[in-house]
């Protein structure tokens, strides 16, 4: 299978490095060029990795063109643009970028808790970095985070509710906390790019204890909590970290190379994607309106 990458900033590069490794023929192209290149003739699949707010346009170009895409999270930047995007899909393969879900991490995290009641669930993504003015910090790290969640409750939450933070005097809020229900089960998001160290991780907590997954260390380790006499008592049962032979953006890739040739259907197809897409855009008005949104379930 031949691939074209479209972004050569950090991580479309790194995407090429790693299908190289795969001894798969690949070819790079800049945002900037005409793409007119990349046609059914010379490529089987693209892989887009350029600013969000280019995505719909690209991906768009080449589903018309035929060629399977993988498209970098966000996706899209708002269920307007997933709804232009649709219609080409529907004979034309195309599957978004999260690679959280190929981590062996997240795998283990979903057996762990699979025969428990999960509770409540919070996940961190705070770095220090950039700071952005094009997009808030909800489209920039909640897509992962939703990926997630879609993967591990499989449904839309009940309700949504955004709270920013300004900082500095950029035009974006420095800090975003979400709060989400679905059903019994709460979940807060906390994310940003003005804090003094980078942090990447999730605790799901149960009736029988707590998993937390902290992909900054590779390492997750599960809780038990016990009451007896009326105390609680907690023991350290596992602590794992995973050396991965085959890196998850490896995993991403190879799942798109199936689906492209196998039908194999990735976990963040279409459908995934419109979830993701709707979940994210609920944040995001909440943001802008302070309100408590309570998503459709018919969107």
């Amino acid at each position: 299978m031949i691939l074209a990458v479209i972004g050569t900033g950090y991580w479309g590069s790194k995407i090429v490095e790693t299908i190289k490794s795969m001894q798969l023929p690949v070819t790079l192209h800049d945002i900037n060029d005409s793409l007119d290149a990349i046609t059914p003739g010379t490529t089987d699949g693209v892989i887009i990795a350029t600013p969000a707010r280019t995505h719909k346009d690209i991906t768009k170009k080449m589903l018309r063109k035929g060629i399977g895409v993988l498209v970098e999270k966000p996706a899209f930047m708002n269920m307007d643009e997933y709804r232009e995007i649709e219609p080409y899909t529907k004979n034309t393969k195309f599957m978004a970028g999260h690679i959280l879900l190929y981590n062996e991490h997240f795998n283990f995290l979903k057996q762990t808790v699979s025969d428990k009641e999960i509770l409540h669930i919070e996940h961190r993504r705070l770095a220090w970095g950039r700071l952005q003015n094009d997009i808030n910090p909800i489209l920039h790290f909640a897509p992962h985070d939703i990926a997630i969640l879609d993967n591990l409750l499989g449904a839309i939450p009940d309700k949504v509710k955004s709270t920013g933070i300004h900082i500095t005097r950029q035009l974006q809020p420095d800090f975003v906390t979400c709060d989400l229900q679905y059903g019994k089960v709460s979940v807060q998001l906390q994310m940003g790019w003005y804090y003094h160290e980078k942090i990447r991780d999730v605790s799901v907590i149960t009736d029988k204890g707590t998993l937390i997954w902290n992909d900054n260390k590779n390492k997750s380790e599960w809780i038990s909590q016990l009451i007896e006499d009326g105390r609680q008592i907690q023991h350290t049962d596992k602590n794992i970290s995973f050396e991965e032979s085959i890196s998850p953006l490896q995993k991403q890739i190879q799942a798109f190379i199936d689906y492209c040739e196998k039908d194999k259907l990735p976990d963040s197809d279409m459908a995934h994607t419109k979830r993701v897409t709707y979940i994210v855009e609920c944040m995001e008005k909440s943001l802008k309106t302070g309100e408590v949104i309570c998503p459709s379930k018919e969107y």
